[in-house]
């Protein structure tokens, strides 16, 4: 588990999205799950679409975004408040640098 709902978050931002490419590292489980046969068809539909048919995959991905809420709730309901001045640096810094603009030929 992570150190703080916090460190989830920056874990989740910097994690690669491609899990059906992901190596599976420790030792996995096996467990069952009673779903709805529309819910059954559904988490098939999304792991072929992103996770090459890979349910497991899909089911890992559910579990990062769950961990995603937990830090996004956290963030929302428990940390300290951010004066304007840190909010401002924390959006400019979110938004990067800025780009030129290119100039087209007259």
């Amino acid at each position: 588990m992570y150190p703080s709902p916090l460190d989830a978050v920056l874990l989740a931002w910097q994690q690669n999205h491609d899990m059906a490419r992901m190596k599976r590292t420790g030792k996995m489980e096996t467990f069952s799950v009673s779903v709805s046969s529309a819910t059954k068809a559904r988490l098939r539909k999304a792991a072929a679409r992103a996770y090459g048919g890979n349910v497991s995959a899909l089911i890992e991905a559910i579990a990062l975004e769950a961990d995603r809420h937990d830090a996004l709730d956290w963030l929302l309901h428990r940390a300290p408040p951010l004066d304007d001045e840190a909010f401002e640096a924390f959006m400019k810094e979110m938004a990067g640098p800025r780009r030129k603009r290119m100039r087209s030929a007259a």
